[in-house]
């Protein structure tokens, strides 16, 4: 259209500038329109004009309406009549403003509890810079703003160096220092068509650095310094019923993944490495139990091919047992297999996919604690299908005594069974009495080898008194 210039944004979106000098009232000023919509249609082109015309009419009578302003135009239709969606940009103070009150609630809906008028800025100097992303052609940056980004990102690479738990940013360091080798010596401030890829690179960068000091408070009170951190206070650590109940059956395996969980989701906050690393070691998780559960049922199915255990009754102890642990592996593999379908589903860097997920299974006061159980499932399911093995691998031994050893058997088993009680108890995660329980359990594990150890010098000494008190007897008459 006449007075319009057309631009490709460098991912490939076209839209629109008109630049023009219009009259109000007596008052000259120069107007710059910016919009998306298809103004080759007809009818499109004179809409935007009527609609720009009229909300510079309505801003001329602002006597602090600042000049050299853009102004970005949508048209909707709502029935019969359209109307036009907009915003204002001054990008000498990198703002959005409108004429009107505006409902920013969703803008500020991101991040709960923001209060204070310099949070707030914020949020409009994120999107100043959302618009040099949206409309690069049309937009400039100051000179100090590759300066001010290089030291962001150093920053930022020196913090991941010391920090596990960084909240700077959401990029490794990798990606950091690729970032700042690619933004070196940038020629950005000479209006060329490199220019506006540079414009459009430095403003998406920015973007993401301020926007991530939005969602952590910077400047405030409170604010957060590590992503596991909570600015809000929502720990979860009251415990279910539900968890309290299940947890032992599951050998305590969902507070292993609830902590996990609720350093990985604070605030309503997922962050991406975090995120990618718990996919990740959840899918190793998810493949060894797969394969166990593997071995675990060829393993029941030879055990079963026995002519001695599988008799035709059914009825024996041992057959019963094996028949558990054959279901339990079959569960262990489905469940297995449908949470590594989800994850892969999700990706591990699809973090917009998972923050709604994780919102809609939230408890109020208990947190991702439902997850935690299912997420513990094919672990809980292989171990009750190794310990029904176990019991069916027993129970055929000793029902057979002429045929194995019981002594070495019983007292091999007893000896395992002791030691991987130990090893158990001693790596629980979540108990705050777990140092004394563990003290405690070595003491008692330590003085059980002493007095084995001192048992073969005492038995002597033991039959000697017995002797004694036999010889005795009939003196004291007894």
């Amino acid at each position: 259209p006449p007075g319009w210039q057309a631009y490709i944004h460098p991912e490939g979106r076209l839209y629109y500038c008109c630049e023009n000098v219009v009259t109000f009232d007596g008052c000259s000023r120069k107007i710059r329109v910016i919009t998306q919509a298809d103004l080759v249609r007809d009818g499109v082109a004179e809409t935007i004009e009527d609609l720009a015309k009229l909300a510079y009419s309505h801003a001329c009578h602002y006597s602090s309406f600042p000049a050299n302003v853009d102004l970005v135009l949508e048209p909707k239709d709502v029935g019969e009549t359209i109307i036009g969606e907009y915003y204002f940009v001054h990008h000498k103070n990198r703002c959005l403003f409108w004429l009107l009150d505006f409902d920013a609630v969703d803008i500020l809906r991101e991040c709960s509890g923001v209060t204070e008028l310099a949070h707030k800025s914020m949020v409009t100097a994120h999107g100043s810079r959302k618009h040099i992303d949206l409309f690069p052609h049309a937009s400039t940056l100051h000179s100090e703003v590759l300066r001010q980004l290089q030291q962001i990102i150093r920053f930022a690479i020196s913090d991941c160096m010391t920090s596990e738990v960084s909240a700077v940013c959401a990029f490794s360091m990798d990606v950091l220092k690729n970032t700042l080798d690619l933004i070196k010596d940038q020629p950005c401030f000479a209006r060329s068509k490199s220019t506006f890829m540079t414009l459009y690179l430095l403003a998406r960068t920015m973007n993401h650095f301020r926007h991530c000091q939005y969602l952590n408070y910077y400047g405030q009170r409170g604010a957060r310094l590590s992503r596991d951190q909570t600015v809000h206070g929502d720990s979860y650590e009251k415990r279910s019923v539900m968890m309290k109940c299940l947890a032992p059956l599951l050998f305590n395996a969902p507070y292993e993944h609830v902590h996990s969980l609720h350093k990985l989701y604070v605030d309503s906050i997922v962050h991406q490495l975090d995120w990618r690393t718990f996919v990740q070691k959840l899918n190793a998780e998810m493949q060894d139990f797969n394969l166990l559960a593997t071995v675990l049922l060829s393993v029941n199915v030879g055990f079963l091919a026995i002519q001695s255990v599988d008799n035709g009754g059914g009825h024996s102890l041992s057959q019963i047992a094996s028949y558990v642990s054959v279901i339990s592996s079959f569960g262990c593999m489905l469940l297995g297999v449908n949470i590594a379908r989800q994850s892969y589903t999700q990706g591990p860097d699809m973090v917009d996919n998972v923050v709604p997920h994780l919102q809609s299974m939230v408890h109020p006061k208990h947190g991702l604690e439902t997850l935690a159980i299912i997420y513990s499932l094919p672990y809980a399911l292989l171990m009750w299908g190794m310990i029904f093995f176990v019991i069916a691998f027993l129970a055929e031994s000793f029902r057979n005594p002429a045929a194995v050893p019981l002594v070495p058997v019983g007292v091999t088993a007893l000896i395992v069974l002791v030691l991987v009680g130990w090893s158990s108890s001693c790596h629980k995660l979540g108990d705050p009495n777990l140092g004394a329980g563990c003290g405690y359990l070595s003491e008692s594990v330590l003085a059980a080898g002493k007095w084995a150890k001192d048992l073969p010098r005492r038995i002597p000494a033991v039959l000697r008194s017995c002797g004694e008190k036999n010889q005795l007897g009939p003196e004291l008459g007894l």
